[in-house]
C-alpha cells in the first residue's frame, strides 16, 4: 500500500511537466513566425519587389506590437482568461501567417505580420501565467526559466528549416508551413490543459507599489534583449568583414550563437530545478562584457571569436530565463501576473527593436571594441534590476509562489513544502537531490 501510494505520489508531483512542455513548445512555435520572414528574405524582395527598409519592417513588426501593446495585452489576458488566450493567440498566428503566404504587396504583408504579432503577444502574455498556475515551488521556477528558451529555440529553428527549404520551396509555401503548427498546437493545448485556478481581481490600481518588481524585471529583460540581439545583429558583419568569412558561413555561425541563448536558459531551468538561489545565477553577467572583447577583435581566429559569442548570448539567455523565473515573486498578489507578463513583454521587445541600432551606432563611432563597453553598459543595469528583485522577493512575501487552488499535482508537487520565499530566490541554496 505505502508504495503504490509512493508511485502515485510521483504522478502527480510529475503531472505539471507534460502541461510545461506543451506549453513550452507553443511559445517555441510562435517564436519560429517571429523569426520566419528572415530567411525568405532574398525570395520576397525579389517576388515583391521590397526595398531594405520594407523588408526590415515585416521582420520587425511582431516586436513592434509587443512594445506597443505588452500592457494592455496583460489587462486584457486577465479578464479574458490566461487558458483562453494562449490558444487563441496560437489561432490568430495561424490564420495570419496563411494570409502573409498569399500577400501579393508589401502592405498586405505587413498587415498579416502585424495581426501576427497580436497572436505573439497573446501567446507570450499568457504562457507564464499558463505555468505560473499550474505549478509550483522548484517546478515552477524551473518551468518558466525553460519559458525564457522559446525565443532563441524558435528562432534557430526558422533560420535552420527556412534555410533548408529555401532552394526547393517558394516564400509562399514556406509561411504557409508556419502556420500550420500554431494551428495543430492550439488544438492540442484546447483539448489538453487542465482547468486554471480563478484568480479574484481586485483594486490593484490602488495599491502603491504594486508593480515596481515588475518594471525591474522589465528594465532587466529589455536591456538583456538589448544585449543579446545587439550581438547577434553586430555578429555577421563584423565576421564577413573582417574574417572574410562568406555570407553562409556568417548566417551558420550565427545560428550556433543563438543557440547558445537557448543553452543557458536550459542550464538555469536545470539550476533552480535543483534548488540553486536565483540571485547565485546574476553574478554570471559579469561574463558577457569580459567574452564580448574577443568576440569581436580582428586579432583572434574566427573560431575564437565564435566561442566566445556563443559564450555571451549563453550566459545573457541564462539570466533572461532568471527574469521569467523571477516573475510570480516579484508581484504583491498572484492576480497580477497577467499584467507582469505584459510589463515584461513590453520592455523587453523595446530592447529587441533598440539592440541593433544602439550596437550599430556604437560600433560606427568608437569601433569593434566598443561592443563590449555597450555589452558591459546595458548588461550591467540588466543584471543589477535582476539581483535586486531577485533579493526583494527573497527577503518578503512572495504571494506568486503560493499554492494556487485547483492547480493539477500541487499536493506533494514539492516534497518538504518549499517556503515562498525559495520559489523565487533562496538565501540558501537547497540542493536537496530528489
Amino acid at each position: 500500500m505505502r508504495d503504490r501510494k509512493s508511485v502515485g505520489h510521483r504522478c502527480a508531483a510529475a503531472s505539471p511537466w507534460k502541461y510545461a512542455l506543451a506549453t513550452w513548445f507553443a511559445g517555441v512555435l510562435a517564436a519560429v513566425g517571429l523569426g520566419a520572414v528572415s530567411p525568405a528574405g532574398s525570395a520576397l524582395r525579389a517576388s515583391l519587389g521590397l526595398s531594405d527598409g520594407e523588408l526590415a519592417w515585416a521582420t520587425s513588426s511582431i516586436t513592434a506590437v509587443s512594445a506597443a501593446l505588452g500592457i494592455p495585452a496583460g489587462w486584457w489576458v486577465r479578464r479574458f482568461g490566461a487558458q483562453r488566450a494562449l490558444p487563441w493567440g496560437l489561432y490568430v498566428m495561424a490564420l495570419a501567417a496563411a494570409g502573409g503566404a498569399t500577400a501579393g504587396s508589401w502592405g498586405l504583408l505587413l498587415a498579416s505580420r502585424i495581426a501576427e504579432g497580436i497572436g505573439y503577444l497573446l501567446v507570450f502574455v499568457a504562457g507564464p501565467v499558463v505555468l505560473t498556475r499550474l505549478t509550483q515551488g522548484g517546478v515552477r521556477s524551473a518551468a518558466l526559466a525553460l519559458w525564457g528558451t522559446c525565443v532563441p529555440t524558435g528562432l534557430a529553428i526558422a533560420a535552420v528549416t527556412g534555410g533548408a527549404l529555401a532552394s526547393w520551396r517558394t516564400w509562399n509555401q514556406w509561411l504557409a508551413l508556419t502556420a500550420l503548427g500554431p494551428l495543430i498546437m492550439a488544438g492540442v493545448l484546447t483539448a489538453v490543459l487542465p482547468p486554471l485556478p480563478r484568480m479574484a481581481a481586485r483594486r490593484t490600481h490602488r495599491e502603491a507599489g504594486a508593480w515596481n518588481g515588475a518594471v525591474r524585471l522589465g528594465g532587466a529583460y529589455g536591456t538583456l534583449s538589448l544585449v543579446g540581439v545587439g550581438v547577434v545583429m553586430a555578429l555577421p558583419p563584423f565576421l564577413t568583414e573582417h574574417q572574410q568569412a562568406t555570407p553562409a558561413l556568417a548566417g551558420t555561425l550565427v545560428a550556433v550563437v543563438c543557440l547558445g541563448s537557448a543553452a543557458g536558459g536550459l542550464v538555469a531551468s536545470w539550476l533552480l530545478r535543483r534548488g540553486f538561489a536565483l540571485s547565485s545565477l546574476v553574478p554570471l553577467g559579469v561574463v558577457m562584457p569580459l567574452a564580448c572583447l574577443p568576440a569581436f577583435s580582428v586579432a583572434l581566429p574566427m573560431a575564437v571569436n565564435t566561442v566566445a559569442a556563443t559564450l555571451v548570448l549563453a550566459v545573457n539567455g541564462l539570466l533572461i530565463s532568471a527574469v521569467f523565473a523571477a516573475v510570480p515573486a516579484s508581484v504583491s498578489r498572484p492576480e497580477h501576473v497577467d499584467v507582469a507578463n505584459g510589463i515584461l513583454n513590453q520592455l523587453g521587445s523595446m530592447g529587441i527593436l533598440l539592440g541593433p541600432p544602439v550596437f550599430g551606432t556604437v560600433v560606427a563611432a568608437a569601433g569593434w571594441s566598443a561592443a563590449a563597453a555597450a555589452t558591459l553598459a546595458f548588461g550591467g543595469v540588466g543584471t543589477v534590476l535582476l539581483l535586486v528583485t531577485a533579493r526583494t522577493s527573497a527577503s518578503g512575501s512572495a504571494a506568486g509562489a503560493s499554492p494556487l487552488p485547483g492547480a493539477p499535482g500541487v499536493a506533494g508537487m514539492e516534497e518538504g513544502s518549499e517556503s515562498r520565499g525559495n520559489a523565487a530566490d533562496a538565501g540558501t541554496p537547497d540542493r536537496r537531490r530528489p
